[in-house]
């Protein structure tokens, strides 16, 4: 979102210039902050009124706020125990895993031992199925495109090796490279094998220590059981996504209304009602799979926003303080260096990348201080992570710290040079995406 400086207008409390955000965002001050922590319907996400994202906002605060506070007390302490939200959503994927069984079993009910006749009884599987539709079991399949083997990449998985015991966990089982400015971990296929995903154009926009940071907050989720915690939770967090997707996604009464509109002018009378009463009850149901999973997010959020902090403060003891807030910061300029990189693309080659996003990234530190506030005005109960200045905030509000591995630049070369094919790749993808402009 582009912000500017207005001239004209003055902070009521230190007379210092306003930042004003374009698409009619409130304004607020650089200097003192006058302003900041309020919630602006123009870039806040949209919970469905205003009314709830302004709650959900002064949520999010809170929840920051009170985590800043138990983290600065013991920034060392271990995960806590399982929350009353982790109880509660465990509690309704039990519920919905019996519904399922349950479902099953009249199905096989329907199959064997009933004697209705089979267009009946085809009538009378049809809501059993879609039961088990919403509520079936998901076991994301382990990647086989970019992964990246031991063999083939030495280097990097000597890095993460070193990262993983200083972090205190397991090596993943699997770790492979991706086009996105974006990493992250995760337990997938039936076996939950441990993956992690490096996005290639974020890894090459790092400064270096930064990137020991990147690896060592991805496999502290690992170390703290995030993704465990996440998968004996998914039925709960899943089914209302589920159910708003199959009844229509976004805008339930809006589309209710354009079909009953399309009806009218195809049909008229009896079909029509019916038209519309059908539509109806679809919007319906899709305003209570919406509302079911806003209830059900604000249960879970805020436990995924505390293991983001926990796992920032692991970035912190491996990596170290300034290790920590370069990756922050890279994250915050991320979009636009890869704007920059852009265009540039046709000049450069996919070598060159490292070296003209680290150009980028010095161009646009002026844009730091803005951005960073920017960010918290997009805090958000919902949102899985915290602002980046809340998480700056809590590591610049720690002691600075070294950080506890260190590696040399002829390591990096290496690690570089297994790399060079996922660069290539990234700038091809740059050049790939010029035609759609």
């Amino acid at each position: 979102m582009p912000i500017k400086t207005t001239t004209p207008s003055k902070c009521p409390v230190c007379a210092d210039d306003l930042v004003l955000p374009e698409a009619g965002a409130l304004p607020w001050c650089p200097a003192c902050r006058w302003n900041l922590d309020v919630y602006d319907p123009a870039l806040a996400p949209w919970r469905g009124t205003r009314m709830i994202g302004r709650w959900g906002f002064r949520r999010g605060l809170e929840v920051d706020r009170a985590t800043h506070e138990q983290l600065l007390a013991d920034p060392e302490a271990p995960p806590a125990g399982t929350s009353s939200g982790e109880t509660w959503l465990f509690v309704v994927s039990v519920v919905l895993a019996m519904l399922g069984v349950a479902a099953v079993g009249y199905l096989v009910w329907l199959l064997v031992a009933s004697d209705l006749p089979p267009g009946i009884r085809l009538a009378l599987a049809i809501p059993a199925v879609l039961v088990l539709l919403l509520v079936k079991p998901s076991f994301e399949r382990v990647p086989k495109y970019g992964v990246l083997t031991d063999r083939e990449a030495p280097q990097l998985h000597r890095l993460v090796r070193e990262v993983a015991e200083a972090v205190g966990t397991p090596v993943p089982d699997v770790i492979c490279a991706d086009l996105s400015l974006n990493a992250g971990v995760a337990r997938l296929g039936w076996r939950q094998r441990s993956v992690l995903v490096i996005g290639v154009p974020l890894w090459v926009m790092l400064p270096r220590p930064a990137r020991v940071s990147l690896l060592a907050h991805e496999l502290g989720h690992l170390a703290n059981g995030d993704p465990l915690r996440a998968r004996r939770t998914v039925l709960a967090r899943t089914f209302g996504t589920r159910a708003v997707a199959a009844t229509g996604g976004r805008n339930p009464w809006r589309r209710a209304v354009r079909s009953a509109d399309a009806l009218a002018e195809q049909a008229t009378g009896t079909i029509v009602l019916l038209g519309v009463i059908v539509h109806g009850i679809v919007a319906l149901a899709n305003v209570a799979a919406a509302t079911g999973q806003l209830l059900v997010d604000s249960a879970a959020m805020p436990d995924s926003r505390r293991a983001e902090y926990r796992a920032d403060l692991v970035a912190r003891r491996v990596a170290g303080s300034a290790a920590f807030l370069q990756s922050s910061e890279t994250v915050l300029l991320a979009g636009r260096i890869w704007q920059d990189l852009w265009h540039m693309a046709p000049r450069i080659d996919g070598d060159q990348l490292e070296a003209m996003a680290a150009e980028a990234r010095e161009r646009l530190a002026a844009r730091l201080p803005l951005a960073r506030q920017f960010s918290r005005r997009t805090t958000d109960l919902w949102s899985t992570h915290p602002s980046e200045d809340q998480r700056m905030r809590l590591v610049e509000a720690l002691p600075g710290f070294d950080g506890a591995l260190r590696v040399d630049d002829n390591r990096w070369a290496g690690i570089d040079t297994e790399l060079a094919p996922w660069r290539r790749a990234a700038h091809n993808a740059l050049l790939g995406t010029r035609d759609r402009f």
